[in-house]
C-alpha cells in the first residue's frame, strides 16, 4: 500500500510538472544547445516564430532550458519572448515579473537523460571536466535603420545643381552656334558662309606711258 502511495505522488507530480512551464516563441533563427553557454554543442536551429515550452532558466534569465520541436536543450533568453500581461516581452528582461523559476545545470544528468543518442555524447568525459563558466548571452544587435539616399546620388559624389546630373563630375561645357547642335560658329569670312578665307587680289600690271621726250 505505502509503494502504490508512492507511485501514485510520483506520478501526479510529473503530470503536474507541464503546468510549469511557460510558453514563448523565438525571435530570430537561433541555436538549440546543449547547455546554456555558447560553447557548448548545437543540437539543431530553431527557426523564428518556434513556439518553446521555458522549463527554467539560469540565474539572471540568461539562458533557458526549452522543449521544442520534440527535443530539450537550452536557448539564449535574448532570444524568446513571452506574452505577458497581453504584451510580448523578453524573457530576459522580465522573467522575474513572469515567474519563470531558477533552475541548475547538472551536466551529467541532464546529458544521461537527453542526450545518449547524440555523437557528442561519446565525448562526454571531455565536456564533463572541461570548465565553463556560465555567461550570459551577447545581446541582439538593433542596427538603426539606413537613410535612403538623394534623388540623383550616384557612389560618393554630390548631385549637379539644378540638373539631376549624377555623374560624379561636371559635363565640359559644348560650344555651340545657339542651335544646340554642338559645333563651332562659322569663321568669319567673305560673307558666302563657306567659313574659308577668300583668296588675296592680285593687282593688274601698270600700264606703259608713251614719253614725250628723248
Amino acid at each position: 500500500m505505502r509503494r502504490l502511495l508512492q507511485y501514485a505522488v510520483g506520478l501526479l507530480a510529473f503530470v503536474a510538472l507541464p503546468a510549469m512551464a511557460a510558453d514563448g516563441f523565438v525571435t530570430g533563427n537561433v541555436n538549440l544547445r546543449a547547455g546554456p553557454d555558447a560553447a557548448y554543442p548545437i543540437i539543431t536551429v530553431v527557426p523564428l516564430g518556434t513556439n518553446v515550452s521555458i522549463q527554467g532558466c539560469t540565474e539572471g534569465w540568461g539562458w533557458c532550458d526549452v522543449v521544442t520541436m520534440g527535443t530539450r536543450g537550452w536557448v539564449a533568453a535574448d532570444y524568446i519572448q513571452y506574452v505577458y500581461q497581453d504584451q510580448r516581452v523578453v524573457v530576459q528582461d522580465n522573467g522575474a515579473r513572469i515567474g519563470i523559476p531558477i533552475v541548475s545545470f547538472v551536466i551529467g544528468t541532464y546529458w544521461g537523460s537527453y542526450y545518449r543518442d547524440r555523437p557528442f555524447y561519446r565525448q562526454r568525459d571531455y565536456w564533463f571536466h572541461r570548465p565553463i563558466v556560465i555567461r550570459p548571452p551577447h545581446r541582439p544587435i538593433h542596427r538603426p535603420p539606413v537613410r535612403p539616399r538623394p534623388p540623383g546620388w550616384s557612389g560618393g559624389h554630390r548631385p549637379g545643381p539644378g540638373n539631376g546630373w549624377s555623374g560624379g563630375t561636371r559635363p565640359k561645357p559644348q560650344p555651340g552656334n545657339g542651335s544646340g547642335g554642338g559645333t563651332r560658329p562659322p569663321r568669319p569670312g567673305n560673307g558666302s558662309g563657306g567659313g574659308t578665307r577668300p583668296k588675296p587680289q592680285t593687282r593688274p600690271a601698270p600700264t606703259p606711258t608713251q614719253s614725250s621726250g628723248n
